[in-house]
């Protein structure tokens, strides 16, 4: 969080603060995400330059990554069923 330039630091620390992998909220999010979403429900989730960490820390999930300014591999999105649970 230090290394961070100053800008940052007026984001929500939670938001940036994604321990050793950068994954942590995002792990969170998914876990909570299969008993919040409706049935038909989608989430759509920014996770920077995480995307091969993520793929490789949940293989299983189906996701569908979204074109943004950012490129194809900084937003994805899962629909509920996909989620385990």
């Amino acid at each position: 969080m230090r290394a961070l330039p100053r800008e940052y630091r007026h984001e929500p620390r939670l938001a940036l603060a994604g321990g050793a992998d950068g994954l942590a909220l995002v792990r969170r999010i998914l876990a909570e995400s299969k008993h919040r979403l409706a049935p038909e429900g989608v989430l759509v989730c920014e996770i920077g330059h995480n995307r091969r960490t993520l793929e490789k820390a949940f293989p299983r999930l189906p996701f569908v990554w979204l074109e943004t300014s950012a490129g194809a591999g900084s937003v994805f999105m899962l629909e509920r069923k996909g989620l385990a649970g």
